[in-house]
């Protein structure tokens, strides 16, 4: 614990340090439109035009997410992973996944942002998940969930977003690693709620803070599995959002500590410390950022 604890220590001194240089082009961190801070879910969408790339540890070799605006309030989440991992799996062929966000307004005064999250993915056959010291998650059949949102933000710093819709889901089976108290769950075309919470603080133009709770499926870690609880809690960095270069002043890191809980099965995944790393690009037309 103490070695994670000072590296991460270094690396929040390096990455203030490299800031330093004043630069005309800059791509400030606070700007971004937060698609998912730390795998909660808020109602914004990204500008047409503009894209993401995303890459978690967790699916290397593998690529991961990319983001796409097809219109202002219309944004595209392409699920690479299926798509390309379900050739190289057992099940031999592409796992069809479409994801699709739609904002309905800009927060108005007391009125605020509103949007809608919608993702759809169908297994051929029963397929493993993930497999982590504590527990094993298998999927099968059509994967669905529906996620409205709203985010309120005070005076650009502070945000609050909060979500609460349904997951659907052909086959879920759940299984824990504990020698002494073996639990396997299934569930079959099991409707579920889902629920989140996020507090996003944006202080700086090089990193800000987030907490969250999430019931049910999230997007990026211990992904599409509903009934279970996370807690995160993190940090997102632009380390070098003064560079000259636009592929290291457009790179983002989140470092995040997730925290997973499934009670079905009497199991969790914890990673206490926030130094667990997910990169991605935030680029925008032209390269002059918008406003959320």
């Amino acid at each position: 614990m103490l070695k994670y604890l000072l590296l991460f220590i270094s690396l929040i001194s390096f990455f203030g340090i490299s800031q330093s240089d004043s630069l005309k082009k800059t791509n400030p961190i606070n700007e971004d439109a937060y698609l998912h801070p730390i795998d909660c879910i808020t109602p914004y969408t990204l500008e047409k035009g503009e894209w993401i790339y995303a890459q978690s540890i967790q699916t290397l070799p593998f690529p991961s997410w990319a983001f796409y605006g097809i219109t202002d309030k219309l944004t595209t989440q392409i699920d690479l992973l299926p798509w390309i991992y379900g050739s190289f799996s057992e099940l031999k062929k592409p796992i069809p996944s479409l994801n699709l966000r739609y904002r309905f307004n800009e927060q108005k005064r007391a009125i605020p942002t509103i949007g809608l999250e919608a993702m759809f993915v169908h297994f051929w056959d029963t397929l493993e998940r993930f497999n982590t010291p504590t527990l094993t998650v298998q999927e099968n059949g059509s994967y669905f969930h529906l996620k409205p949102s709203v985010s309120y933000k005070i005076k650009n710093v502070l945000y609050l977003n909060l979500s609460a819709g349904i997951d659907y889901i052909g086959e879920l089976i759940l299984e824990n690693k504990d020698t002494t108290n073996l639990i396997s769950k299934s569930f079959t075309k099991s409707w579920n709620p889902n629920f989140s919470l996020g507090v996003d603080y944006r202080p700086s133009k090089w990193i800000s803070y987030h907490i969250g709770y999430t019931y049910g499926s999230t997007l990026t870690f211990l992904e599409n599995v509903p009934r279970k609880h996370q807690v995160t809690y993190g940090f997102r960095i632009a380390p070098f959002y003064k560079n000259r270069f636009g592929i290291l002043r457009c790179m983002r890191i989140e470092l995040l500590s997730i925290n997973g809980f499934f009670p079905d099965i009497q199991a969790q995944q914890i990673f206490p410390i926030p130094i667990f790393p997910y990169f991605y690009w935030q680029w925008n037309r032209k390269d002059k950022k918008h406003r959320k």
